[in-house]
């Protein structure tokens, strides 16, 4: 993913009862998130976060950002 246009970030988390999966994706432009999808060699890297657990996709646009 990280030599992919556009990638910023990315963590997958796992809930401590195993039973569901988070990727925390950051892209530049949605665009960007969209050819990621289309790419044919992203297949398995999803297929293993899948693996982990129920994971339901959604998109979010960033509201606020808080550092420390």
């Amino acid at each position: 993913m990280r030599t992919l246009p556009g990638f910023v970030s990315a963590s997958i988390q796992k809930s401590l009862d195993g039973s569901r999966v988070t990727n925390y994706a950051q892209w530049r432009r949605r665009e960007d998130f969209e050819d990621m999808m289309k790419d044919p060699d992203v297949g398995p890297h999803m297929k293993r976060a899948m693996e982990l657990g129920t994971a339901e996709p959604h998109l979010y646009s960033v509201s606020s950002v808080h550092e420390a």
